[in-house]
């Protein structure tokens, strides 16, 4: 299998507006916050208190410890695009606190330190030991390639090494209620070059779904259940064990549609997708295409339920309950990518442009001091977003995303460089032993006009694979000989010996669309959603001065596009309002009026929740 592989973050430089605003919002108010809130809430001080070998006991959910390893990731990101001082006082320090805490064998989970050091290894079902093991091997990798900061590699192999030698071929079947741990494996083998830890994914990843299952045992263990009453509950249906919440239901290649917590999902078949294997790789298509049409909502959000966190059944997409987790979003945009690196086929792109454009990034606030847990596509004015949450997943989640979103835009495959999504870059890459550098100058999302420049060491020959976004109603191409691009897989293919000076010139023509929804949706029957390029936009009423419940559109006018706040690009629309009145009874007669007109401003989803309280919509009335 001839994979696409990210353009190493190093060699890519971010020359975007809109992106480059993102990752320095997040490097100077996010991350520093961040951090103020991973010491108030005791997370920092579990790691002292092991290294003290204080009877203080642990602090926090038993899952604690990823905000921290997630941090240090989202850090060394931002301390490779913007070099602080301040920040790299505190990654060494939070470097210092892991190294520190680590056992001599290499075991290091500060809950099971602290408080249960006789159960580690008995609850993998609910605990999230393997979870918290795989986003310190993330941490350590992040530091490694983009600072050279290697500190954290030798605890993170050996903690690696420890599961490894226990779970390993060989040795006795394990694998984590809350995958992540198989992603991270994948991660560590390609930077290591040890292929047993990429062994050790595929294991964990065949291993789920068997029967019997090791989950069942471990339910059977009264001591360590007594740390999570609620794991039986959650992996049972009608008093059976099902194993659904965790994917664990069926061993993956029988996998047909999404289920269970969302995050687990996302991250189990973002591991999957990286194994060559056609009958693997069948059953993933087969839950894309399901996810894709039939449980995602337009901006990419998924898992519509709070009591699971995750998926229920086709076609249920609630707006006003919808859970939608960021870290969901999160993780549907790496499995997206793992789909598109295993097939260069461009519906994967478009799915990971949405949920990054919109999903994901509607979890933290536009000043990057606040967050969104879940993102409904509808408000009746209370919803909040948050400084942090007891169960801090998704603010370290959002921020690794955006620090690390240069791998999202480009890929190379051998000689080949393809350009996924056109935000402004700089990019090194090599074809043929020969230096290029491919420099885009874009104003995307506001804009689908961008120039590509390939410019070269010495002329040499490769193929540029530009994608075509799914949402453009026109493309237009100007290569300089006036060369026809060959088309594969939703992606313009220009082959051709580049000199320097090469440019070729692009417009994804941007017009605003209004888009319908199944029928077997019944939340959105008669209503329709505005988008413009990767966008999905709402109503809010911040901007009509009242409740965007009260407006009905008719789609066959004309909407106008004009500037926003926050630098954002906002659309008009001229709609009906109806008048906001108070009947002297529950019910009344029809009353004709149809209601007056305004101008409707619309935002991008992204940007809502950023003006106090308000009302929002989505999915409008359409006359």
């Amino acid at each position: 299998m001839r994979r696409l592989r990210p353009v190493a973050l190093p060699d890519l430089r971010l020359t975007d507006g809109f992106w480059t605003r993102w990752q320095l919002v997040v490097a100077d108010r996010a991350l520093p916050l961040q951090f103020a809130q991973l010491e108030k809430t005791g997370r920092l001080e579990n790691f002292r208190r092991v290294t003290r070998g204080d009877p203080g006991g642990y602090e926090g959910y038993f899952f604690n410890d990823s905000d921290v390893y997630k941090w240090l990731e989202a850090a060394a990101y931002a301390q490779t695009r913007y070099p602080s001082v301040v920040l790299s006082g505190l990654i060494d320090e939070v470097v210092g606190l892991i190294v520190a805490a680590q056992e001599e064998d290499g075991y290091l989970n500060t809950y099971f330190q602290l408080g249960h050091p006789g159960l580690k290894w008995r609850n993998l079902v609910s605990l999230h030991e393997m979870y918290c093991a795989g986003h310190l091997i993330e941490a350590a990798v992040a530091l490694k390639e983009s600072l050279g900061e290697a500190r954290l590699m030798g605890p993170a192999i050996r903690f690696a090494d420890l599961i490894l030698s226990r779970y390993g071929s060989g040795g006795q079947i394990g694998y984590c209620g809350h995958e992540e741990i198989e992603l991270a494996l994948m991660r560590l083998a390609y930077t290591t070059g040890n292929d047993a830890y990429r062994d050790l994914a595929i294991r964990m990843v065949e291993a789920r779904g068997q029967r019997p299952s090791l989950f069942q045992f471990e339910l059977d263990d009264e001591e360590a259940m007594t740390l999570s009453p609620f794991a039986r509950g959650m992996m049972s249906r009608n008093g059976e064990y099902s194993g659904e919440y965790s994917q664990d239901h069926l061993p993956i290649r029988e996998h047909s549609e999404v289920l269970g917590h969302a995050v687990r999902a996302m991250y189990l078949y973002a591991a999957a997708a990286q194994i060559d294997d056609s009958a693997l790789q069948a059953a993933l298509k087969r839950c894309w295409e399901n996810l894709t049409s039939r449980r995602m909502y337009i901006t990419g959000g998924i898992g519509p339920s709070a009591s699971n966190e995750g998926f229920t059944a086709d076609f249920d997409l609630p707006n006003l309950t919808a859970y939608a987790e960021t870290c969901a979003a999160c993780g549907l945009i790496f499995w997206g990518l793992e789909m598109l690196a295993a097939t260069a086929d461009s519906e994967y792109a478009d799915v990971v442009e949405l949920a990054l454009y919109n999903a994901a990034l509607a979890g933290i606030s536009l000043d990057g001091e606040r967050y969104f847990y879940t993102n409904p596509l509808e408000s009746r004015g209370n919803d909040e977003r948050k400084e942090w949450f007891a169960c801090a997943c998704c603010p370290p989640n959002v921020a690794r995303l955006i620090g690390s979103v240069g791998r999202y835009l480009a890929s190379v495959r051998e000689d080949d460089f393809f350009i996924h999504i056109p935000a402004a870059f700089e990019a090194k890459h090599v074809a043929d032993g020969v230096d290029v550098l491919v420099r885009l100058e874009s104003d995307y999302p506001w804009s689908g006009a961008a120039k590509i420049f390939v410019e070269p060491a010495e002329p040499v020959e490769f193929a540029l694979y530009l994608r075509i976004p799914g949402w453009a109603t026109d493309v237009e191409t100007v290569l300089p000989g006036g060369q026809e691009a060959d088309f594969e897989k939703g992606y313009a293919v220009f082959r051709r010996v580049w000199e320097k000076g090469s440019v070729l010139a692009v417009n994804f023509v941007m017009e605003p669309r209004w888009v319908e929804c199944d029928q077997r949706v019944r939340d959105n029957l008669g209503r329709v959603a505005l988008t413009r390029g990767p966008l999905v936009y709402c109503a809010e009423s911040s901007d009509l001065g009242f409740a965007p419940q009260l407006l009905s559109v008719d789609p066959s006018l004309p909407v106008a596009a004009e500037a926003g706040f926050g630098g954002t690009t906002a659309l008009v629309v001229d709609a009906l309002a109806q008048p906001e009145t108070v009947i002297n009874h529950l019910y009344a007669d029809v009353d004709p009026v149809q209601g007056n007109r305004v101008g409707a401003t619309f935002i991008p989803y992204f940007a809502w929740a950023n003006r106090g309280e308000s009302d929002m919509q989505v999915w409008i009335r359409s006359v």
